[in-house]
């Protein structure tokens, strides 16, 4: 291997580092107080040393907010089943709580960071790939509005709403149960106890 190449890894090495640390931070302190200067400190390195591989806090939070979606998609990706594929975001929200609050944003955060064009961009994918369930619906014959669009925002809005309400994030079955009820289709884990199985 030549030194530029072993350079090279050394660096991508270093920004997935710092990306960690961001993680750890984010986790840790949550979004309102995540700063350069936490994941410097994280990461064990000097603040000049993050702001070489991010120029600024919203080139930082970009990269996570990618790596984010980018996990999001291999969730939904990887689900046969819609009733799997609706349990993605509760799933992300209880194992990667930061990831969630990055995409799905509980209220508006001013600063710029967390209020840019290419972040809502992402956010806004984020929604749409919720929405682009249809196939999966299709197949296992839910009951959706007509309209594409209108279709969409259903299933956002199923797949979604075990995240704000506690009981459906707590319960498998009676997430799939209320699933079931509103697009109505049989559901396939009746037999499951129910409680902490939407981990």
């Amino acid at each position: 291997m030549g030194i530029a190449e072993r350079r090279e890894r050394e660096r991508q090495q270093r920004r997935a580092d710092i990306l960690r640390a961001g993680w750890a931070v984010a986790e840790r302190v949550g979004w309102a107080a995540f700063s350069v200067e936490r994941v410097a400190s994280e990461a064990e390195l000097g603040r000049a040393t993050v702001y070489g591989y991010f120029e600024s806090l919203e080139a930082l939070v970009l990269a996570l907010a990618e790596n984010a979606f980018e996990e999001l998609s291999e969730r939904i990706a990887a689900a046969d089943k819609l009733t799997e594929a609706l349990d993605v975001p509760v799933r992300l929200a209880k194992s990667r709580p930061a990831a969630f609050a990055l995409l799905f944003p509980p209220g508006n955060d001013p600063r710029t960071a967390f209020s840019n064009e290419a972040l809502e961009g992402i956010r806004v994918q984020a929604r749409q790939l919720l929405g682009r369930l249809q196939r999966l619906a299709a197949r296992s014959r839910a009951n959706l509005p007509e309209d594409a669009r209108s279709a969409e925002a259903f299933l956002t809005a199923v797949s979604m709403a075990a995240t704000l309400v506690p009981e459906l994030s707590e319960s498998t079955t009676l997430r799939h149960r209320w699933q079931d009820f509103v697009l109505g289709e049989p559901t396939d884990d009746d037999s499951d106890d129910g409680v902490g199985n939407g981990q």
